[in-house]
């Protein structure tokens, strides 16, 4: 319907704002944006969205130096990889896991 397209639009802006964010080297800013990109994923039930995004979050803290909660959005996200068959979403998580449990030092884990 119209209000579920406005919304996608919304959080694809969302999604924009948090990658130009990111890019610049904003992490912080990028979670803020990341966040309410991913309250619109859930209203509107968008499973694969809400995965991206929860990775999305995951980067975010990663690049603050936070691998356990970045770990934290990994794992949700490789939950809804598996939901919706995302291979490839599932493979890149994977990858983002592993370079957590890495930098945490616990390399048997990754």
């Amino acid at each position: 319907d119209d209000l579920g397209g406005k919304l996608r639009m919304r959080a694809e802006f969302f999604t924009d704002l948090g990658m130009v964010s990111s890019a610049l080297g904003q992490p912080r800013r990028a979670i803020e944006y990341y966040e309410q990109d991913l309250a619109i994923c859930k209203e509107t039930q968008d499973r694969r969205g809400e995965g991206q995004t929860l990775g999305n979050l995951g980067s975010c803290y990663a690049d603050l130096g936070e691998p356990r909660r970045a770990i934290e959005y990994y794992e949700q996200d490789l939950a809804i990889c598996k939901e919706t068959q995302d291979r490839r979403g599932e493979g890149q998580t994977l990858n983002n896991l592993g370079n957590c449990y890495l930098n945490l030092g616990e390399p048997r884990r990754a």
